[in-house]
């Protein structure tokens, strides 16, 4: 278990190349920003129909899983629900690793099913898609199958994110006008909905050598977990339990390891997110639909993301957005 600064960097930066994700992540080259403006289109369209009402995390969850299934899949995935549940069951097999022959046949067939899935979709390689870019790249080094697949989870992991994002703005008028008025605020105020709440609250990273960890020996093959919840909402941040977006623009947040890993997917993310809560914010007003977030007192450290309500009012036409 990795709690300070210096050992996150080395387990995650793989310094002196002793550590490895847990799971296989080699470097693989696929040009996914020529499909960028296609798949901010697709946000743009999905988020069209959460400008009215009152909205909770069940609304904007199933329209950012069609945006996820249409950006890798194609339209013809837009209503693949039964994908999205696949997933979120291996994710969860996954999580409870519960040991016997039961629980891993199970966990087989249910893993067996989703890759079956993702095969007829990569098998159609629709234009304009992320599986049409995978058939366009057939280097060995593509792995399709799992690029395809962890494109997805990461895409789908960040609905909790926007919901966080969505109602984070309602909270705070100042941060909402400015995020309507700028997408460059809108994408920092994005990124600290994700700090507060990460989507993945912890990381993992496994030993590829013996390795010397404070005078133990780690074998090949330990692996060391990063409790990634704990370094963001740390103690000695002044901004720790606060909605603070301008540590994006500023550069504070350049200064902490937490901010630093970044990759392909991660730029894609926070691009069609944007996109996303953009087009909402074009045609609605979030307002507070509740009392669990305040601009007037500490964040809380967990929240449950299925509390979250927000009512969109129209726009006040005071301020253009950019």
């Amino acid at each position: 278990l990795v709690l300070s600064k210096r050992d996150a960097v080395r387990a995650l930066c793989g310094r002196e190349t002793a550590f490895l994700p847990a799971v296989d992540e080699r470097p693989f080259s696929l040009p996914t920003d020529v499909l960028r403006p296609a798949f901010i289109r697709v946000a743009e369209q999905e988020a069209a129909g959460l400008t009215r009402g009152t909205l909770d995390h069940a609304q904007v969850d199933a329209a950012w899983q069609r945006v996820a299934r249409r950006c890798v899949y194609g339209d013809g995935a837009a209503d693949d629900v039964e994908l999205t549940r696949l997933l979120e069951g291996v994710m969860r097999a996954g999580r409870r690793r519960v040991s016997g022959r039961r629980a891993q046949r199970r966990r087989e067939i249910l893993s067996g099913r989703y890759d079956a899935r993702i095969i007829d979709h990569l098998r159609r390689a629709e234009p304009g898609s992320l599986a049409g870019l995978i058939a366009e790249t057939p280097q060995p080094e593509s792995r399709g199958l799992m690029q395809a697949a962890f494109w997805l989870m990461g895409l789908s992991c960040t609905a909790a994110g926007l919901t966080q994002t969505l109602a984070l703005l309602a909270a705070h008028p100042a941060h909402r006008r400015a995020a309507r008025a700028d997408s460059g605020h809108l994408r920092a105020c994005l990124r600290e909905g994700l700090r507060l709440w990460p989507p993945l609250p912890a990381l993992s990273r496994i030993t590829v050598t013996a390795t010397d960890w404070y005078g133990t020996a780690l074998p090949a093959g330990t692996t060391v977990v990063v409790p990634l919840a704990a370094h963001t909402r740390s103690p000695r941040l002044p901004y720790a339990d606060t909605f603070s977006p301008e540590i994006w623009l500023d550069g504070t947040a350049a200064d902490e390891w937490w901010a630093l890993p970044d990759c392909d997917g991660v730029r894609l993310t926070l691009a069609v997110g944007t996109a996303f809560l953009g087009a909402m914010l074009r045609e609605a007003r979030p307002m507070p639909a509740g009392r669990l977030l305040s601009a007037h007192r500490p964040l809380p450290r967990v929240i449950d993301v299925s509390r979250l309500r927000v009512r969109m009012r129209p726009p006040r036409r005071d301020s253009a957005p950019r």
